[in-house]
């Protein structure tokens, strides 16, 4: 395989399922209570945060449909669930979470298998989570997806470091060999 956009694009959707897979494992020794412990962040909880995710990851997929309005990845029906609100969780427990996270997972990396690369560049209009109406070129908004997951990756990383938890799921360095899947 060499290395062109899409390649790349494939290859964080493959490292984003690998590391969130490691993550939820590492994340499975913990009680439900300590992931539910408010730990200070935006998001109060590893449950919350993780929570987050998963919600913002489901928008993001629903935006791309002004993209591709047929494609059987986005127009899932699961990916419209009835409860998907900022207001309260999707799933109260973790087994919920965990199952919908490689549900998730398994959609984006079929969605970058699919989408051409001459259309990265195509600018597109959607409703971020306030209403508001904005524009975004494709490329730009895959790269905040999974932007968006490094970076709470990270985060649960570092609760887990205070809580003295082993984990290296936030390091991508250790997935540049190959895909590991």
């Amino acid at each position: 395989m060499g290395y062109d956009i899409r390649n790349a694009f494939q290859y964080l959707a493959r490292y984003n399922e690998r590391a969130n897979r490691e993550m939820v494992a590492t994340l499975s020794q913990l009680t439900d209570k300590a992931r539910k412990r408010d730990v200070g962040s935006w998001f109060g909880s590893i449950h919350g945060i993780l929570n987050h995710v998963i919600i913002t990851d489901m928008n993001w997929l629903k935006r791309y449909r002004a993209l591709s309005p047929e494609s059987p990845v986005l127009t899932d029906p699961q990916l419209d669930p009835p409860n998907l609100s900022w207001s309260h969780d999707l799933h109260e427990d973790f087994e919920g979470l965990r199952q919908t996270r490689v549900f998730v997972d398994a959609k984006i990396r079929a969605w970058f298998a699919e989408f051409p690369i001459s259309r990265y560049a195509e600018v597109f209009q959607y409703h971020d989570s306030r209403g508001t109406l904005r524009r975004a070129a494709a490329g730009a908004a895959f790269e905040f997806l999974f932007l968006h997951q490094t970076h709470h990756r990270g985060q649960i990383s570092q609760i887990l470091d205070t809580l003295g938890l082993p984990n290296n799921f936030a390091d991508n360095a250790a997935y540049l060999e190959g895909p590991g899947d």
